[in-house]
C-alpha cells in the first residue's frame, strides 16, 4: 500500500480553505496539520476537523506534526522565508502566487530545495484546467506560433490599492504566456532567451508587456478597469489560432489559413458553435463537480503529490517559476515607481483643497467614524466636514489621496482590536458604520460583533456621551412571518443564522449596544438602513433584478414600490442625530419615506445604460419558478435548505411615519444651513 502523504497548511485565509478541499480529495494524501496566528484564541470555533492538529506557531507545528510537504499560502512577503523554513524541516513546498517577490529569492529556495532532494511547486493553477490543458493538444494542427495574447481583467477590491491587486494577480496571466511560448512548435527546443522588450504601466489598474522569444512574439494585458472580466490565451499561427478562454467558454478553434471566400463565412459559424458548446459544457462541469473550489486547483496539486509519490519531475517546470517572477519582479518595479510619481501628484492636489477649507468649528466637536472610507461613510464624512465638524476616521490603511475626503483626519486601527487613547481625544459622538459584509460566521463574529462591543467599551471608557449604531433593517423578521407593514416595534430575527452571517452578526451588534447602554454612562441610538442606493449615480440594488448580458431581467410588478434608503438620505440622518442627539429617536427604520416603483427604478437605470433590454419576470411568474426550483433543490439536496427565489425579489412593506418625521428634519435642517 503507498504511504500516504502527510501534509501542512501555513495559512488559513480564504485560499487555504480552497487548498483544504483540494488536498481533502487526494486519496494517497492526508492533511495532519494548519499552522495560522488566529489559532493563538483557543476559544474561537474554526468548524475544522478534530484530526487536524491546530497550530498558532508555524516552527511547533513542523516539530510536532512532521510532516512531508507543506501548503503555504500566507500574505507574499512570508512565502520566501516560510519556503525556506519548510526545506530545512526536509518538507516538499507548495507556495501560492507569487512564488517569491524578487528573482534572487526564488533562485535560493530552488537552490537550497534542490540541494535537499525536495521538490517545489508554483500556484500555476490556471494551467490544470481543461482550457489551459486543451489548447496545448490543437497547436500541432496550427503550425508555427505567430503571436500570442495573455490577457486578464479583474474586478477592483477595496482592501487593496490598485498597484498592490495588479501586482498579486499578474502572476496568472504572466505564466500563462510563458507556457504558451514553451508548448509553441517553432520554439520546442528552447534556443534563445525570453526578452521583456517594452513595459506600459498605469498605477490606477494596467499593465500592458510586450515579450519576444525566437520569432514568436507575446502581448501581456492586465486591467483592472477595462470590462467585461475576461481570462484567456490568444494565439496566432501560421496555419490557424486558438483561444483558451478560463473564465467560461472553453477552447475556440480555427485550424486552417481562412483565406478563401468560402472560409471567411465559415469561420463565425464554427467559432459561435464552439463557444456555445464551450460554455455549456463548463456550467454544466461546474454544476455537477464535487470540488467545489478554484478551478485547476485540486488537479494541480493531484500532480504535485504524484510526483512526490513517485519521484518524478514536478508539474510545474523551474524555469517557468524562474521567467514568471523575473517578468513580476521587473513589473512590479515599474508599477511602484509610477506609482510613487502618481501618489505625490495626487497628495499635493489634495494638500491645495485643503489649504482652502474653513477651519472645523471647536464648538460642534469631533465625532469618531467607522467605516468612514465606504460607499456611505464617503458621502457622511463629507457632509459632516462641509459643516465644519472636525471627522476623525479609523480605517485598516490610509486612503489613497484621490479617495480621501478632504479635511478629514484618517487613523489607522482595527476596531476589533485595542485602539489608542488618543483617537478618543477631543470626540463627542461616535459614528459606527463599519460591518463585516464577506466571510462566514467567524468573520462576522470578530468583526461585527465583537467589534462592536469593544468599540462602545472603550467609548464610555474614555467619556464618549453618544454612540450611534448603523445597522440594517434586514434584521427584523420577515412580513410573512410576523404581518406587516414592519415598523420600529417589529421583532428582531436574534440567534438565525439561516439568514446569513450579515443579518445575524448586526442582530446581535444592536443588542450588544442596548445592553452596554443600558449598564453605562454611555447614550446609544440605532439606525437600520434600508438597501442603500445612490439616486444621483443609480445602480440597481439586488431585488430590482439581474443583470443578464444585454437583458435586464426585472423581477416583480412595475406597480410595486420597493423600500430603498439613498445615499444622502441615510447622511442627513446620521448627522441630524450627531446634532440633535437627545431628540432623535432611539431606534428607526431607515427608508424613503415616498418609496420608488419597480418601474420608475428601472427607467432610472436604463437613463445609466441605455445598452438593456429590460424583460419582466411579473411576481406570479417568479412566485412559480421559485415553487418549482424548491422542490427540485430539496431532490438534489435533502440535507440543505432550498432557495427561496420569491423571497430574495419581493418587496417587504415599511410602515414610514417614524422615517417620514426624521426625514423631514434632517433635510430642513440641511436646508437652513
Amino acid at each position: 500500500m503507498e504511504k500516504m502523504l502527510r501534509v501542512a497548511l501555513v495559512g488559513y485565509g480564504k485560499m487555504g480553505k480552497h487548498h483544504i478541499k483540494a488536498i481533502e480529495i487526494q486519496p494517497n494524501s492526508e492533511l495532519v496539520a494548519i499552522a495560522d496566528p488566529l489559532f493563538a484564541d483557543e476559544s474561537a470555533d474554526h468548524q475544522i476537523s478534530s484530526s487536524i492538529s491546530l497550530f498558532s506557531d508555524v516552527e511547533e507545528m513542523f516539530e510536532k506534526a512532521k510532516p512531508d510537504v507543506v501548503h503555504i499560502v500566507t500574505p507574499p512577503e512570508t512565502h520566501t522565508d516560510l519556503s525556506r523554513l519548510a526545506i530545512k524541516h526536509g518538507c516538499h513546498i507548495y507556495v501560492e502566487k507569487p512564488f517569491a517577490l524578487s528573482l534572487e529569492e526564488a533562485e535560493k529556495t530552488l537552490e537550497l530545495a534542490d540541494e535537499n532532494k525536495l521538490k517545489v511547486c508554483a500556484a500555476h493553477q490556471v494551467l490544470f484546467q481543461d482550457s489551459g490543458q486543451k489548447y496545448r493538444k490543437d497547436l500541432e494542427l496550427l503550425g508555427n506560433t505567430i503571436q500570442i495574447e495573455s490577457y486578464f481583467s479583474f474586478k477592483t477590491v477595496r482592501q487593496y490599492t490598485p498597484v498592490e491587486q495588479l501586482i498579486d494577480i499578474l502572476p496568472h496571466p504572466v505564466y500563462l504566456l510563458l507556457d504558451a511560448f514553451e508548448k509553441s512548435n517553432n520554439n520546442s527546443e528552447g534556443g534563445d532567451a525570453l526578452e521583456l522588450v517594452n513595459i506600459h504601466t498605469d498605477p490606477r489598474g494596467e499593465i500592458f508587456a510586450l515579450v519576444k522569444q525566437h520569432d514568436i512574439t507575446g502581448h501581456l494585458n492586465v486591467s483592472l478597469r477595462a470590462r467585461p472580466i475576461e481570462s484567456y490565451l490568444h494565439l496566432r499561427c501560421s496555419n490557424g489560432s486558438t483561444h483558451a478562454d478560463f473564465v467560461l467558454s472553453g477552447i475556440q478553434k480555427l485550424p486552417g489559413p481562412g483565406v478563401s471566400a468560402i472560409s471567411q463565412v465559415f469561420i463565425p459559424f464554427s467559432r459561435a458553435r464552439q463557444l456555445m458548446w464551450g460554455t455549456i459544457s463548463t456550467i454544466v462541469k461546474t454544476i455537477f463537480k464535487k470540488h467545489k473550489s478554484y478551478a485547476g486547483l485540486g488537479e494541480l496539486v493531484a500532480a504535485f503529490h504524484n510526483s512526490i509519490h513517485e519521484n518524478s519531475r514536478p508539474p510545474i517546470e523551474y524555469s517557468t517559476i524562474l521567467n514568471t517572477v523575473s517578468i513580476c519582479e521587473k513589473v512590479a518595479e515599474q508599477l511602484k515607481e509610477h506609482e510613487s510619481a502618481y501618489l505625490a501628484d495626487e497628495e499635493q492636489k489634495l494638500l491645495d483643497i485643503e489649504s482652502s477649507l474653513t477651519e472645523t468649528d471647536s464648538q460642534l466637536g469631533t465625532i469618531l467614524v467607522t467605516g468612514g472610507t465606504g460607499f456611505l461613510g464617503k458621502v457622511f464624512c463629507q457632509s459632516m466636514r462641509d459643516d465644519n465638524w472636525g471627522v476623525r476616521v479609523i480605517t485598516r490603511r490610509v486612503p489613497l489621496p484621490s479617495d480621501r475626503v478632504p479635511g478629514v483626519e484618517y487613523v489607522i486601527g482595527d476596531i476589533s482590536d485595542d485602539l489608542p487613547d488618543q483617537y478618543f481625544k477631543d470626540i463627542s459622538i461616535v459614528v459606527h458604520l463599519a460591518a463585516e459584509t464577506a466571510g462566514g460566521k467567524e468573520e462576522h463574529e470578530k468583526n461585527t460583533i465583537e467589534a462592536t462591543r469593544k468599540l462602545i467599551a472603550t467609548a464610555n471608557t474614555h467619556k464618549v456621551r453618544h454612540f450611534v449604531n448603523i445597522s440594517s433593517i434586514a434584521v427584523l423578521k420577515p412580513s410573512r412571518e410576523v404581518g406587516g407593514p414592519l415598523n420600529e416595534d417589529s421583532p428582531v430575527d436574534r440567534d438565525n443564522l439561516s439568514r446569513g452571517p450579515y443579518v445575524w452578526g448586526k442582530a446581535k451588534a444592536e443588542d450588544i449596544t442596548v445592553d452596554i447602554s443600558k449598564k453605562e454612562d454611555i447614550a446609544s441610538k440605532t439606525i437600520r438602513l434600508g438597501p442603500l442606493v445612490d439616486y444621483r449615480n443609480f445602480s440597481a440594488p439586488g431585488r430590482l433584478g439581474r443583470e443578464v448580458g444585454p437583458f435586464y431581467v426585472a423581477m416583480g410588478n412595475p406597480w410595486e414600490k420597493l423600500f430603498l434608503c439613498d445615499v444622502n438620505t441615510a447622511s442627513d440622518v446620521i448627522k441630524y442625530y450627531c446634532s440633535e442627539f437627545d431628540d432623535c429617536p432611539d431606534t428607526l427604520n431607515l427608508v424613503e419615506p415616498d418609496p420608488k416603483k419597480r418601474s420608475e427604478l428601472v427607467k432610472m437605470l436604463k437613463s445609466k445604460r441605455k445598452e438593456l433590454s429590460v424583460i419582466w419576470m411579473p411576481s406570479l411568474l417568479l412566485r412559480l419558478i421559485s415553487i418549482s426550483l424548491k422542490f427540485a433543490l430539496k431532490l438534489l439536496r435533502p440535507n440543505k435548505k432550498p432557495l427561496d427565489l420569491y423571497a430574495a425579489f419581493s418587496s417587504e412593506v415599511y410602515d414610514t411615519t417614524l422615517s417620514k418625521n426624521v426625514v423631514s428634519k434632517s433635510r430642513i435642517r440641511r436646508s437652513s444651513k
